[in-house]
């Protein structure tokens, strides 16, 4: 029986999917973190320093699941104050479903 998919062919690609997300994750957050680094405001960059740990952290694949938490709490800090926000809300929506996706499909 074959499963019910548009486009069969591609299936060998499922397991890169998880991280191809977490890089594209860390991009985000590296970008952030270059973004807030350039900042004069001490807290802000400070939370550039930590976007950039997690970053790194995702990118290198180690603690993956801490990392994208972090993560969550980060965008969190975007949501709740919007002047450390360095990205669109609509990106910052769909970082936090990329951590939400890492956390669920992080194979450690």
């Amino acid at each position: 029986m074959q499963p019910l998919s548009v486009f069969p062919e591609i299936l060998f690609l499922a397991p890169f999917a998880a991280f191809l997300i977490r890089i594209a994750l860390a991009i985000l957050l590296g970008y952030c973190a270059w973004k807030h680094l350039t900042n004069a405001d001490k807290t802000v960059r400070t939370l550039g320093f930590i976007e950039g740990v997690v970053a790194t952290a995702l990118a290198l694949g180690t603690w993956t699941q801490p990392a994208a938490i972090a993560g969550m709490f980060i965008i969190g800090a975007w949501f709740a104050l919007p002047r450390l926000r360095a990205v669109a809300l609509g990106t910052a929506l769909l970082a936090f479903v990329m951590c939400l996706i890492v956390i669920r499909t992080c194979v450690c």
